[in-house]
């Protein structure tokens, strides 16, 4: 799959070693902007979207082995041989899964905010939040988060899902998809 991403480089660019930075659940490439910028002096930086996420394509098979081999392939159209990953949260299970199936490709790993376990349940309030987006019309964001409310009462999780909508052509806004 063609993974959206986001390439900054500093003065060396090419000589540079790469960083693929990696989000977390229900995130986008934005998430790691503060890492990014203190990395691109002396990174390329690789910035991405998971497999529905962001701006990159949904598909129905969302699994680590996918979106692992989403990141090789990635890697593969930008002629790198090997990269630093660092993946944050449901990253960093990409990212240790990247370095499982492909290890010469790795050459550094950084695990943020996730163990190699398998955890029980814990975003149910999230999810059951984006269903309800996605099977309403939402002519705001402020609607959008009235919306959401009463199932997730953390201000601060309910503006990070709310920026995985987007204004339609039609003025409204809908989930990324």
């Amino acid at each position: 799959m063609k993974l959206n991403y986001s390439l900054q480089c500093g003065e060396q660019q090419e000589s540079s070693p790469a960083v693929i930075l990696i989000h977390g659940m229900f995130g986008s490439l934005s998430n790691l902007g503060v890492l990014a910028r203190s990395l691109v002096a002396d990174y390329r930086v690789i910035s991405v979207d998971l497999r529905n996420h962001g701006d990159s394509p949904h598909e129905s098979l969302m699994d680590l082995p996918s979106m692992a081999a989403d990141i090789v392939e990635l890697m593969d159209d930008l002629n790198l041989s090997n990269a630093i990953l660092i993946g944050h949260s449901l990253g960093g299970k990409v990212a240790m899964q990247v370095a499982l199936n492909s290890p010469e490709r790795v050459t550094n790993l950084v695990v943020i905010d996730i163990a190699p376990v398998t955890y029980g349940v814990r975003q149910d309030a999230a999810l059951d939040g984006l269903n309800l987006l996605a099977r309403n019309t939402i002519e705001n964001r402020r609607d959008a988060d009235a919306l959401i409310s009463e199932l997730i009462a953390e201000p601060s999780v309910r503006a990070f899902l709310l920026k995985n909508l987007a204004r339609t052509p039609e003025g409204d806004f809908r989930l990324k998809n």
